[in-house]
């Protein structure tokens, strides 16, 4: 398997990962210690490997030489630190994504490293907070994502993946909302910075990227459309 994501644990947080990455049709391998898990597991469209992510071998036989990233889910943030460690020392340019409870764990995980670091407790205790603050935003914002018949995805689109008669042109004459219905929320640089809410006038340069929001339906069309139509 080639270009990859490798998921460390099927906890709750990992079997919410899986979830979502196989939504997105991500190619999955799943490490975990936990005999009896992978066992249950086998019959997932997931590949499943019973080991120690620490060990070289086990990460070694998940594909990380050939994966395009790992994900440590592990609820204990020396396990994800000793994980994402050992990923780094197999491949130098592997995108890490590591889970951290404490801001000092975090610290130590970006020194080792790590790409990305979730700190699951401050994003469940911003989810609470919003619940009081904003109910109608959280429920909305599920409503849209989880109880939908058509749930609504935020894909990114590179804009070196658009036909080359589309680069230096403005937004608004790309007309993604028109031909697909998705509408276009966020703007990435070239240069790494972000713009929400881009206005008409922005133009799509190389090595900058676009999200895009809509439902399955309107983000297939969207990519038939704007993508598919330059092969």
């Amino acid at each position: 398997m080639e270009n990859h994501v490798i998921v460390v644990g099927y906890g709750r947080i990992g079997k919410q990962v899986v979830d979502e990455l196989l939504n997105l049709g991500s190619k999955l391998i799943v490490v975990d210690e936990n005999h009896e898990l992978v066992i249950n597991n086998m019959g997932m469209p997931v590949k499943f490997i019973e080991g120690d992510a620490t060990n070289d071998e086990v990460l070694i036989k998940a594909g990380i030489k050939t994966a395009k990233s790992l994900i440590s889910t592990l609820p204990n943030d020396a396990d994800n630190l000793y994980v994402d460690l050992t990923a780094r020392s197999l491949k130098h340019d592997l995108n890490i994504i590591s889970r951290a409870s404490s801001e000092s764990s975090e610290k130590k995980l970006r020194m080792a490293g790590v790409d990305s670091v979730v700190m699951s407790e401050r994003v469940g205790g911003v989810h609470m907070a919003t619940l009081i603050a904003q109910p109608d935003v959280v429920e909305f914002l599920e409503h849209l994502t989880i109880h939908s018949d058509t749930p609504t995805q935020l894909n990114e689109i590179m804009c070196n993946q658009l036909p080359p008669d589309l680069i230096k042109k403005p937004i608004s004459e790309i007309g993604i909302r028109k031909k697909s219905g998705a509408n276009i929320i966020g703007f990435k640089t070239a240069t790494g910075d972000f713009i929400i809410n881009p206005t008409p006038d922005t133009k799509l340069i190389p090595k900058s990227k676009l999200f895009v929001l809509g439902n399955n339906e309107q983000i297939a069309r969207m990519k038939e459309v704007m993508i598919g139509s330059q092969n």
